[in-house]
């Protein structure tokens, strides 16, 4: 069931004319359009010499860095990499404080049937039975 409502219309009225936009706005849309492609252009293009600048400067850094040898490198060849780095092993010593200590165990406590901690509050268990 529909019901349409009709509403007279005087013949007087003329219809709106059609919205277009202005001439301004169309010039000011344009604008920013344009503003808006050389501002990405300007950008890709100076990535595009920052890309090259360091391609250059990495080509000319692996050259330069072949040939710097770290003195002493040729006298550190053994297989023991700590070594290289400057550790050096312990070996156990009748001096060793930690030698003498003797090793502490922990020892397994007796079950218990509840653990203290988690016991309810007894204040709380009254609160809770006057509300009720």
């Amino acid at each position: 069931m529909s019901v349409r409502i009709e509403i007279p219309s005087s013949p007087k009225e003329a219809p709106p004319p059609p919205a277009t936009a202005p001439v301004n706005d169309t010039m000011r849309r344009l604008q920013i359009g344009i503003a808006g492609v050389l501002t990405v252009l300007l950008l890709v293009g100076m990535a595009g010499l920052i890309g090259d600048r360091a391609r250059e400067s990495a080509g000319g850094d692996t050259t330069s860095t072949a040939e710097v040898k770290m003195p002493g490198d040729e006298e550190k060849t053994s297989g023991a990499p700590l070594e290289e780095l400057g550790v050096q092993a312990v070996s156990p010593s009748s001096k060793d404080e930690n030698a003498a200590t003797p090793v502490k165990v922990p020892q397994a406590t007796p079950p218990s049937s509840t653990v203290p901690d988690l016991e309810p509050d007894p204040a709380l268990q009254r609160a809770r039975q006057s509300n009720q």
